[in-house]
């Protein structure tokens, strides 16, 4: 019943919101309410889940209420034309992603035989569904472009990220406290493992998410939107913004995430000491580090030795849980480095079996998860897609005069890519950013404007930015 109402809620945000504000909500909200490991099966159709049904639902609503009328009413390129982005390296990363699911496809028709299991192969049967599950997956990146490129729709979503962390504490507390119930209370059964979210003498909260490092890294992408805002902020609004920092980074330190309060206590530092410009610069640096990560752990580049004499003086027991995870990430390399270019597909095809056909391996990292199901071309075209957009507005800052809200979206995204290396947590929040960030790209120079008009929508207030060009080169608003 929660699944199948949030259509209702889809369209009921697109007729009374302006399409950023209920775009932010549609896809946001359902991530965070809507319960995990819960699908539709329906005959020769990608699994309908709490990622797919709100990113469809989103585009039939938007293809069937934003008319002419209502876009008049906004500013200039808040919603870019046409369906697929005009950038060219967008556009072959995108090929290459449907390039890498045929090939993935046609190179797995094998069966595995392990002891008394049997992986079946892939058949040209699950080509469909196999690009469907992609195209699902894809759709909040599209909606991002179109609906979030603008710095006022980047601003919207900014505030919606923000906004969303702050009310998701009061449930998250509440598991701090009493344990992760709230999944059971509500949809009758819990999403992970019981025994992972008992931590330092409590608990890890969940609430209606796959696991508690999903909530984690949430919260510090909430920390990071909240931080930012308060950077750009002024008046009472800025004082306001640090006490939604404040209490947001204080929920990510009981939601006991160790990586994630990392990644919070580095990406801040950035936030509160570092100039705008340099910002984006550093967040390019760790997309790109990100995006060669794999490679750099093949030749072995990355001093995981070092790293885990470094963290045995900081707690012996999670040194030993970051050395399993290592060596899961070597013998899964391995494997995946066996079909190189397109991966072993999936029904854990890419995973590691004895001889008894039982499966010894653990996938944390996304990382790896992509380059041994979908290989090189797979990893690269999908990793891409989520790092290109920072490192493409690194090089174009002049050009494109980025504002602070688009450098908090950067920071947001930098967050969760960093988190993908050691978890495999890419959310259709994700996404959503990295279509924005995207959309920034294509939409090109545009500088956020103060003083706005106010006009009525329906249901609310929005505002509107307009500026002309001067001949003489000055800016008349």
């Amino acid at each position: 019943m929660a699944v199948l109402s949030w259509p209702f809620v889809v369209f009921w945000l697109l007729a009374n919101r302006t399409p950023a504000t209920a775009v932010t909500w549609a896809i946001i909200g359902a991530y965070l309410l809507l319960p995990s490991n819960f699908s539709l099966e329906l005959p020769a159709v990608p699994s309908l889940d709490k990622a797919s049904i709100p990113a469809l639902c989103t585009v039939l609503a938007a293809a069937m209420l934003i008319k002419e009328p209502r876009l008049r009413q906004l500013a200039p390129g808040m919603i870019l034309s046409g369906a697929l982005p005009r950038s060219r390296a967008v556009r072959i990363l995108l090929a290459m992603m449907v390039v890498g699911t045929v090939g993935t496809v046609l190179t797995n028709g094998n069966a595995l035989y392990y002891g008394h299991r049997v992986l079946p192969g892939m058949r040209p049967y699950d080509l469909a569904s196999t690009l469907g599950g992609l195209l699902f997956a894809l759709l909040p990146f599209f909606l991002g472009r179109k609906y979030l490129a603008h710095p006022e729709a980047q601003r919207s979503l900014l505030v919606g990220l923000a906004m969303a962390g702050l009310l998701y504490t009061l449930p998250a507390l509440y598991e701090v406290r009493m344990s992760p119930q709230i999944s059971r209370m509500i949809y009758g059964y819990f999403p992970h493992d019981w025994a992972q979210h008992i931590r330092a003498g409590g608990f890890r909260p969940v609430v209606f998410l796959h696991h508690g490092l999903w909530l984690a890294i949430f919260f510090c992408c909430a920390f990071m939107a909240a931080l930012s805002m308060w950077r750009s902020g002024t008046g009472v609004m800025r004082t306001r913004w640090l006490g939604a920092a404040v209490w947001l980074f204080m929920t990510l330190v009981l939601s006991k995430g160790v990586g994630a309060l990392g990644i919070g206590l580095l990406l801040g530092a950035v936030i509160l000491f570092v100039p705008l410009r340099l910002q984006v610069l550093l967040a390019a640096g760790f997309a790109a580090c990100v995006l060669v990560y794999p490679m750099l752990r093949g030749a072995g580049l990355v001093p995981t030795d070092m790293v885990v004499r470094l963290s045995e003086r900081v707690d012996t027991e999670r040194a030993g849980s970051l050395l399993y995870r290592l060596d899961n990430e070597d013998i899964l390399l391995e494997k995946a480095n066996q079909r190189p270019m397109f991966g072993w597909g999936t029904w854990g095809r890419n995973r590691i079996f004895d001889a008894q056909g039982q499966d010894i391996s653990v996938t944390d990292g996304y990382w790896v998860m992509s380059i041994g199901m979908g290989g090189w071309i797979g990893y690269l075209a999908e990793f891409g897609l989520l790092t290109i957009p920072l490192i493409f507005m690194a090089l174009r800052w002049r050009i494109l005069e980025l504002t602070p809200a688009t450098a908090g979206l950067a920071l947001a995204m930098t967050a969760n890519l960093i988190d993908l290396i050691p978890n495999a947590t890419l959310t259709p929040v994700t996404w959503l950013l990295a279509g924005a960030l995207a959309g920034r790209l294509e939409l090109g120079r545009v500088a956020e404007k103060k003083d706005m008009p106010a006009i009525v929508l329906p249901g609310r207030i929005s505002y509107t930015r307009q500026t002309q060009r001067h001949p003489a080169g000055l800016t008349v608003r």
